[in-house]
């Protein structure tokens, strides 16, 4: 038993570095890269004067915004089993910390 608390404070500090690190991707560092990129994508589409092609370039980016959106999706599943997981690791901890306590104070 007394294995069994370190065990789970490593695991639940290496699951809380993997959330940081992966949620760390996620934030916007190059804003005046995307806005170059989202300038270049508008005048490419007011470039289009035929309608077909324009059609086609905006079912690509739906496309696109679909298979992200799934990404996004799976990705927000991950993390809220793991956060349940550490919110579980920390009860169990709490409850072995308080009962060891219990049993210190129960023993002088």
């Amino acid at each position: 038993m007394k294995l069994f608390r370190p065990f789970l404070l490593c695991v639940s500090i290496l699951l809380f570095g993997w959330l940081l690190m992966s949620n760390i991707t996620l934030i916007n560092v190059a804003t005046t890269l995307n806005e170059a990129e989202i300038s270049s994508e508008i005048a490419r589409v007011n470039s289009f004067s035929d309608i077909d092609h324009l059609k086609k370039f905006t079912i690509e980016k739906i496309s696109y915004m679909e298979v992200i959106r799934k990404r996004f999706s799976e990705n927000a599943m991950i993390r809220v089993a793991v956060i349940s997981v550490l919110a579980f690791i920390q009860i169990i901890l709490y409850v072995m910390k308080r009962n060891e306590f219990k049993s210190e104070s129960i023993g002088h």
